[in-house]
């Protein structure tokens, strides 16, 4: 793996976690409009609408997957903490 730059090792770890932690929570935000739009979906019965449905839960599963990811990187890799 290369070494990390010269000019980005002057960027604080403070930084890049808020910059992980801003991406959780917009990854958050997202897997909830997925769960509303589940919702949305199976309330409504739109016939045929299985496929989408379908897309719509698998979105929503990797949004949150992601978003719970990209919040170790920081609490494990950038703080340091197990």
């Amino acid at each position: 793996m290369p070494s990390e730059p010269t000019w980005s090792k002057q960027i604080p770890s403070s930084t890049v976690c808020t910059w992980f932690y801003a991406l959780a929570i917009l990854n958050g935000i997202m897997g909830a409009a997925g769960v509303l739009a589940a919702a949305y979906l199976l309330t409504n019965g739109v016939k045929g609408s299985m496929t989408t449905l379908l897309t719509v839960i698998f979105y929503t599963f990797f949004v949150f997957t992601n978003s719970w990811f990209l919040f170790l990187v920081c609490n494990r890799g950038i703080n340091g903490q197990s």
